[in-house]
């Protein structure tokens, strides 16, 4: 936990990182071995894929909820619930829809190459680690909270 506690929100990076790195991998196997890709050499690359998505979402719902006030925390979970599902079910169609399409056109080896790399492109997007811009005060509730009144 005390890396976790040290790097903050840096983790869920590091876990897409993690994962680019894997499905690079999975992708060299992939052009290398085409249809013939068995089992056992994909292990590796699963491995890291898993080892990645773990450290990205296991602790996203530690932290996103994190800079929010604690009156709208119940609301803040239930919206990143409902988006991770959301995303979770597109990501999901976009990449299946890619692999079909590649697969009527090209066969299953282009398939399976075009759909690893949509999904490379997929983590790229995703780990844009901009710092979120500086506000005062967190979430809405100081937005709506008047400043005091100073006496002339």
């Amino acid at each position: 936990m005390a890396p976790i506690a040290k790097l903050g929100r840096t983790v869920p990076f590091i876990g897409l990182l993690i994962t680019l790195t894997g499905v690079g991998w999975m992708l060299a196997v992939v052009t290398d071995s085409g249809t013939a890709t068995v089992q056992w050499t994909i292990i590796g690359p699963v491995c890291v894929i898993g080892m990645g998505m773990g450290t990205c979402f296991g602790i996203l719902f530690d932290i996103a909820p994190g800079g929010v006030h604690p009156d709208e925390a119940g609301s803040a979970s239930g919206a990143l619930s409902a988006v991770q599902q959301l995303a979770a079910g597109i990501g999901s169609a976009a990449v299946t829809s890619v692999y079909f399409a590649g697969l009527a056109s090209d066969g299953m080896h282009h398939a399976m190459i075009l759909s690893v790399v949509v999904v490379i492109g997929i983590v790229v997007l995703c780990n844009d680690h901009r710092p979120p811009p500086a506000e005062e005060g967190r979430g809405r509730r100081a937005a709506l909270t008047p400043s005091p009144v100073t006496a002339p």
